[in-house]
C-alpha cells in the first residue's frame, strides 16, 4: 500500500487543500515514474513552497518566505528527485505559468551543432508566440553541461543564456526556473562572480541537505 503524506508543515494557513494536493502529485508521480514514486514528509519543507508558487498561493508563499515574481532555483545530492518534481509540478499550473523542462547537457549539445541561434532560442526568442509574453523555462541539471564548441567558437552555453535571462527578467519579469546538484558557490565558481547577485534576483533558492538519501537506490531494494 501506497504511504501517502497527511501532514504537510504544521501551521501552513491556506484556503488551498494541500493534503488533496500532495496525494494528487503523488498520484501524478506515480503514473509518470511508477510505482515505487513517493514524497517523502522530510522533504516538505522544500515540496511546500514549490506547491504554493505553482498554486500562485500568495499566503503560503509568504508564510515560506516565497517570493512569486521569481523563479525556482532547486538544488541537492543527485538522486534526491529534483527532475522529478519540476516535472510533475508542472499539473498545477495555470497556462500562464506553463514551463517547459530542458536539459542542460542536451542545450550544450545543440549549441555545438547549431551555433548561437541556440542560445537565442531559449532567450530573445523566448516568448509566446501569440502576443509578448516571456516564456518560463526549466533548465534541469545546470552545471552538468561541458563547454562546447561551435566552428571553432568556444562558449559556456548556459552562462550566456541566464546572463540574457537575468537582463529579460529585468527588463520584462522573465522567469526561469532551474534544478542542480551544484549548490551556489560551485555554479559561481563555473560561470564567474556576477552570476551569485543574479541568482538571488532571479531565484527563490531551495536546497535539499546534502546528506539527502538516493531515493533511486531505494527503488532497488
Amino acid at each position: 500500500m501506497t504511504k501517502i503524506i497527511l501532514n504537510p508543515i504544521r501551521g501552513i494557513r491556506s484556503h488551498f487543500d494541500y493534503k488533496n494536493i500532495l496525494q494528487q502529485l503523488q498520484k501524478k508521480g506515480q503514473q509518470r515514474f511508477g510505482q515505487h514514486f513517493r514524497l517523502y514528509k522530510e522533504d516538505l519543507p522544500i515540496i511546500v513552497p514549490i506547491v504554493a508558487w505553482m498554486l500562485r498561493d500568495e499566503d503560503v508563499a509568504q508564510q515560506c518566505q516565497i517570493d512569486l515574481k521569481k523563479g525556482i532555483f532547486l538544488s541537492g545530492p543527485i538522486g534526491s528527485g529534483k527532475t522529478q518534481l519540476m516535472q510533475i509540478m508542472r499539473c498545477l499550473t495555470t497556462p500562464s505559468y506553463e514551463y517547459d523542462v530542458y536539459s542542460c547537457p542536451k542545450i550544450a549539445f545543440d549549441f555545438g551543432k547549431y551555433g548561437t541561434e541556440i542560445i537565442t532560442r531559449y532567450t530573445y526568442n523566448s516568448f509566446h508566440t501569440k502576443g509578448d509574453t516571456p516564456a518560463i523555462c526549466c533548465f534541469d541539471d545546470l552545471g552538468k553541461e561541458i563547454n562546447v564548441q561551435h566552428y571553432g567558437t568556444s562558449c559556456k552555453v548556459m552562462q550566456q543564456i541566464l546572463l540574457a535571462r537575468y537582463d529579460l527578467f529585468i527588463e520584462q519579469g522573465m522567469i526561469t526556473h532551474a534544478t542542480s546538484s551544484l549548490y551556489t558557490t560551485h555554479l559561481e565558481e563555473r560561470y564567474g562572480p556576477d552570476i551569485r547577485s543574479r541568482f538571488r534576483e532571479m531565484f527563490n533558492k531551495l536546497s535539499f541537505h546534502k546528506n539527502t538519501q538516493d531515493k533511486r537506490k531505494n527503488h532497488l531494494q
